[in-house]
C-alpha cells in the first residue's frame, strides 16, 4: 500500500521541478497555467504573462493605445525586414487601428499587443534559423 501511494504521489509530481532553463519554465507554466499564474524558478518568483500582455494592462486611451500601435508597427517592420513577418500580422494591425478610430482603446491595446508579440516572435524565428539553418539541409 506504502509503495503504491509513494509511485502516485511521483507520478503525480509537478513536472516544472525538472525544468533546466527560465525559458523553458515560464513555457511549461503558460502551457499548463495560462497568464496571470505565479511560479517559481530558481527560488525566485516570476508570471506567466507575456511582456505585450502586460503593455496592454494600461489605461484604455487613445493615446496609450496609439503608443502601442506605434510600437507594434516598429516591430513589425524590424522583422518585416529580416523576412520573418507573419502574413496575419498586417491585418491585426489595421484592426487595431480601426478600434482606435472607433473609440475602442481596449480593443486597439490588446489587438496592438497581440501583434507585437507576434512580431517578436518572428525575430526569434529568424534568429534560430540562422543559427539551426544547417538542420534544413538534407543529409
Amino acid at each position: 500500500m506504502k509503495k503504491t501511494l509513494l509511485i502516485a504521489a511521483l507520478a503525480c509530481a509537478p513536472t516544472f521541478a525538472a525544468a533546466e532553463s527560465f525559458q523553458e519554465a515560464f513555457e511549461m507554466n503558460r502551457a499548463m497555467y495560462g497568464p496571470d499564474h505565479v511560479f517559481t524558478w530558481n527560488g525566485n518568483q516570476y508570471h506567466t504573462n507575456h511582456e505585450e500582455e502586460m503593455e496592454a494592462r494600461v489605461k484604455a486611451t487613445k493615446a496609450n493605445a496609439e503608443d502601442l500601435l506605434a510600437k507594434a508597427m516598429a516591430k513589425n517592420k524590424e522583422v518585416g525586414e529580416l523576412g520573418f513577418e507573419w502574413k496575419l500580422t498586417k491585418d491585426i494591425l489595421k484592426d487595431a487601428q480601426a478600434a482606435i478610430d472607433a473609440g475602442e482603446y481596449q480593443k486597439a491595446l490588446d489587438l496592438a499587443a497581440q501583434a507585437k508579440y507576434h512580431a517578436r516572435i518572428g525575430i526569434q524565428q529568424y534568429h534560430y534559423a540562422e543559427k539551426n539553418w544547417h538542420l534544413a539541409v538534407p543529409q
